[in-house]
């Protein structure tokens, strides 16, 4: 090898041994990792606020002007075409809308208000009569609903615990529904409804399962609207409720009902006992039994012309399978005293009893037996059906009245909208007259 070549190794080894012995460059330290940012937090979801609240129902009031500002509109629209004929009678052809509207303000220290206003009108009020009023032609058939405003509702409340015990107190015009209504109620299917110038309390004196009502009523807004003949009274219902079990519900009442001048027939004293109950029977909770019974004793108060007693029986019983429907069968007995007087109802919603054609809402003096078989079903597309056939006989002479078939189909379009179409054919006997009666009805409600 010659020297350069000798030279050229001995430089690249020195290179190599150089570059094997320096220190390894540092590498440039890597940039600062920020802080980790929490992420924005999400807004909380916003309650659903139901229809006609100003405010989410469960949110309390601050104080007491949030509690008047910060309540609940009620409205109720219903739109209905009744179609009715009687045997003597012009047919007639009722066509009527009703607004309801209201304001209740939220509960403040167990304290709120409500207020009501409703309002009926018809585009021709000839083509029906309402003998109670006297509007309308009155050659043809009844149909009990004048036009007209006036205040539904109007009362201060109390809803609260008191030592322990659960304490519900109004005061003013109010609804009250006892029961089945068959004693007290508001008689809801007119347009203008039955409502009460009370002071009512109700209390469970802490123990579960028991509740005690007591009312005073000292006037009667009937459902002949405000320039009906409404009712002064000095009227007293007591009734008092306790739940053993659900297949036991005992409700003993007294009803002492006078309404002076304005309406003395009417002034009774009632008293009697309710037996109400549900019972499962089977393992899959499909099917269920309900019954009521009722009794009671009714006579003669205040400045009543007519001296009488009379005795009121009624019996029910359901078999009914859940989404399917029920088959049910029931008798009522409204007594009669030799003819003079019958059993009868004043404050009730008569026409959920004794038929739909409404040939028996107030009682004849010889006194009336009603029996009766029904099935209410569940259909296809959510429609809810029922039928019901009525066989009538009177208590005095058991003379024969007639018989009537009923039937209903109601469908919900949605929760605060439904539909309905309702029918009564009534064929009379012993002098009762034929009658018939179709409705055509929609209802919006918050």
């Amino acid at each position: 090898m010659n020297r350069h070549a000798t030279l050229k190794v001995a430089y690249l080894g020195m290179a190599v041994a150089m570059a094997c012995a320096a220190p390894a460059r540092s590498q440039a330290p890597p940039p600062p990792v920020p802080p980790e940012v929490s992420p924005i937090p999400e807004p909380p979801p916003q309650k659903e606020r139901p229809l006609g609240w100003l405010s989410h129902p469960d949110d309390k009031p601050d104080d007491l002007f949030d509690a008047l500002v910060s309540g609940k509109f009620h409205l109720n629209n219903r739109f209905r075409i009744e179609l009715a004929d009687t045997t003597g009678r012009d047919s007639s052809t009722a066509i009527t809308n009703r607004l309801r509207l209201g304001y209740e303000t939220k509960p403040y220290h167990g304290l709120l208000a409500m207020v009501e206003f409703e309002h009926v009108w018809s585009p021709d009020k000839d083509n029906y009569f309402v003998p109670a009023t006297g509007s309308g032609t009155p050659t043809r058939t009844v149909v009990a609903d004048p036009t007209g405003i006036e205040v539904n509702q109007l009362y201060l409340r109390y809803a609260g615990q008191i030592r322990g015990f659960r304490v519900d107190l109004r005061g003013g015009r109010q609804r009250i529904l006892f029961d089945d209504e068959r004693f007290i109620g508001n008689v809801g299917w007119r347009q203008f409804e039955q409502t009460f110038d009370a002071v009512s309390l109700q209390t469970d004196l802490g123990v579960k399962g028991l509740e005690m009502t007591y009312v005073y009523v000292w006037h009667v807004q009937r459902i002949f609207g405000p320039d009906g003949p409404n009712w002064d009274a000095d009227s007293h219902l007591f009734r008092w409720s306790y739940r053993f079990c659900p297949e036991l519900i005992v409700t003993p009442f007294v009803y002492l009902l006078d309404f002076r001048d304005d309406s003395p027939a009417d002034s009774t004293n009632t008293i009697g006992l309710r037996l109400s109950g549900r019972s499962v029977l089977d393992d899959t909770e499909r099917y269920t039994l309900r019954y009521e019974a009722a009794y009671a004793r009714q006579r003669d108060a205040g400045d009543n012309p007519v001296a009488y007693e009379a005795d009121f029986l009624a019996l029910e019983a359901e078999i009914a399978r859940t989404d399917l429907g029920g088959l049910f069968l029931g008798y009522q007995f409204l007594g009669s005293d030799a003819g003079n007087a019958a059993f009868r109802f004043p404050l009730g919603t008569n026409h959920k009893f004794q038929g739909f054609a409404d040939n028996f809402l107030a009682t004849p003096a010889a006194g009336l037996q009603n029996l009766y078989a029904g099935i209410n079903a569940q259909l296809p597309w959510g429609i809810r059906a029922s039928a019901v056939y009525h066989r009538f006989w009177s208590d005095e002479a058991g003379n024969d009245l007639g018989w009537e078939l009923d039937a209903t189909l109601t469908k919900a379009i949605t929760p605060n909208w439904s539909v309905m179409v309702k029918g009564a054919w009534f064929d009379g006997d012993s002098g009762q007259p034929d009658t018939a009666r179709l409705w055509l009805q929609t209802e919006f409600r918050f």
